[in-house]
Parts: C-alpha cells; sequence; structure tokens
C-alpha cells in the first residue's frame, strides 16, 4: 500500500511524506503506483524549479521508496498552492484506488 502522510500546521501544509508500493498489479504494470509516481515526480520538479529554496525534497529509492518534502517556509504561498494541488490529486486517486493507497492528514 502506498502510506501518504500530510502534516498541517496552521491550515498550512509543512510536510508531505509518500511511502510504500501499491502492488496492484506485476511490476511495470501498476497503475496505481504510476500514477503516485507521476503526481509525486511532477511535485518535486515543480517545487525544485519553482520554489527551490522554499523546501527540503529528499528522495530515497529502493525496495521501500521514499518521498519526504519538508516546507521550511510554511507560509510561502507558491508552495502551499502547488502541494495543495498535489493533495487533491492523491486524494482523487485515493478515492477510487483506496485499496492501494491511504492518506492521513495530522494537525500539527
Amino acid at each position: 500500500m502506498v502510506k501518504i502522510s500530510v502534516s498541517f500546521k496552521d491550515e498550512h501544509i509543512v510536510r508531505m511524506t509518500v511511502t510504500g508500493h501499491a502492488q496492484s498489479a506485476s511490476k511495470g504494470e501498476d497503475l496505481v503506483c504510476a500514477s503516485v509516481s507521476s503526481i509525486t515526480t511532477g511535485a518535486l520538479n515543480a517545487l525544485d524549479i519553482l520554489v527551490h529554496d522554499a523546501c527540503e525534497l529528499k528522495l530515497t529509492k529502493g525496495n521501500d521508496p521514499v518521498i519526504d518534502i519538508i516546507v521550511k517556509e510554511g507560509k510561502n504561498r507558491d508552495v502551499q498552492h502547488i502541494l495543495k494541488a498535489v493533495l487533491i490529486q492523491l486524494k482523487t486517486l485515493e478515492e477510487t484506488q483506496g485499496k492501494y493507497v491511504h492518506i492521513q492528514e495530522v494537525q500539527l
């Protein structure tokens, strides 16, 4: 299962972490995993290009990949718009693929 943790402080996203595998199909044919990968890769690229200094971006590859986005400037509007758009995309995926994707939202 893909697990997504989103931490909020004062209604601002301050951290987003994505871990795990969907395992909805065999390797190379897993459309849920491909969807999560596309959404999160787009997010990492947008954050790196548009607001590079506002976030710490971590990507750990391997058998259990981890994507970790830590917001340095929590009230940066561009960062918040990007992350909220990403969260909307991931929630849409969770609605149809809840067996494979779970989002946990935490208020700090």
